[in-house]
């Protein structure tokens, strides 16, 4: 129940440190509707959990992506380094609360990796988003924005009620250049400084006089020796290749969507063949069964007619048969009567 809680208040909390900024997503991942990776995991130790947007817990193993949108929870013991997508390198340290806020390594200008860090510190060699535009790349904290300049920096948070120093947020140097913001104004803290922002009040961020002891080497610091130098001596060409690897996957998506959209046009093509064969059939079928039907009709009306002779021959018969009778009867009776006068006159009326 403690860690449910811890981690509600963390993902409540986080929003301080996001800023308003709309998420820079990839074109790609969101065509393809793919998470946007960020970094892979490249040492993980102790207590350490991954979130997603969802808040799905998950413990990372070692080649393990985190994406944009997700959130890092250290405990006392944990440790997790993640080498970035555009070729930088973090190293998260114990008793750490951060979020991927905003994050594309593309290779080109549009590149952003914004890092919302609300308790805990980590260490970070930039890569090749920083060196392309120092604007697209921030650290956001509670009471604080860091910008950076090719920078291998510490920003850390100590949150209110601790006992490890004065809460605020501070940022070391180890090379480069970094600028913390807030509105009351800004600095600059160049190699082996440290800059400070008090967590309660309006103040303007400062530099500080010597770098806090609380900025302790890890068990796994060797990691950094030389680091930025081996990363910059490289971060050029791996950023051509990211661009050649975007630009092929871009290659690729489009000859699928060329495939799909030839495939609908296919299946459209398909369906309305089908729908005029189907109309085809069915004017066949109307007019085959207006045929039956025109047959049906004057086969009726010639039984009707042959009928109608038929009766018409029997009337016209039974006439011709009934004068014929009419006739004869008059005949007999014009022969009776002529008989009747010859029988009367030859026996001169007795």
């Amino acid at each position: 129940m403690f860690r449910l809680l811890l981690a509600s208040l963390f993902f409540a909390q986080i929003a301080f440190a996001q800023g308003s900024n709309p998420p820079a997503t990839s074109t790609i991942a969101e065509t393809a509707a793919e998470p946007v990776p960020a970094g892979k995991v490249d040492l993980v130790e102790g207590d350490v959990r991954f979130f997603d947007a969802s808040r799905r817990m998950r413990r990372p193993k070692l080649g393990d992506f985190i994406y944009e949108s997700e959130s890092i929870v250290t405990g006392a013991d944990g440790e997790a380094h993640l080498a970035m997508e555009d070729g930088g390198y973090i190293g998260v340290r114990p008793n750490t609360r951060m979020r991927i806020v905003n994050y594309k390594a593309e290779g080109g200008a549009d590149d952003r990796s914004v890092i919302g860090l609300l308790q805990g510190s980590f260490r970070s060699v930039t890569g090749w988003i920083a060196k392309l535009n120092a604007r697209s790349v921030e650290i956001r904290t509670p009471t604080a924005t860091i910008g950076v300049r090719g920078t291998d920096h510490e920003p850390l948070v100590i949150p209110e009620g601790s006992a490890e120093g004065e809460p605020g947020t501070y940022d070391r140097v180890h090379i480069g250049e970094t600028e913390i913001r807030t509105p009351q104004g800004s600095v600059s803290v160049r190699p082996n400084q440290a800059g400070f922002v008090p967590h309660r009040g309006a103040a303007r961020p400062r530099v500080l006089e010597r770098v806090p002891a609380f900025y302790r080497p890890t068990r796994n610091e060797k990691r950094f020796e030389g680091l930025h130098e081996r990363i910059h001596r490289q971060i050029e060409q791996r950023r051509i290749e990211r661009v050649m690897q975007v630009e092929e996957k871009r290659k690729k998506l489009q000859q699928r969507r060329e495939q799909g959209k030839a495939a609908a046009q296919q299946r459209q093509e398909q369906r309305r063949q089908q729908v005029q064969e189907q109309r085809r059939e069915q004017a066949q079928k109307q007019r085959s069964e207006h045929q039956t039907k025109q047959s049906e009709e004057r086969r009726h009306q010639a039984e009707k007619a042959g009928q109608e002779r038929e009766q018409k021959r029997h009337e016209l018969a039974e006439k011709q048969h009934g004068r014929k009778q009419a006739e004869a009867e008059r005949k007999r009776k014009q022969k009776e009567h002529e008989e009747e006068r010859e029988h009367v006159r030859r026996h001169g009326g007795t």
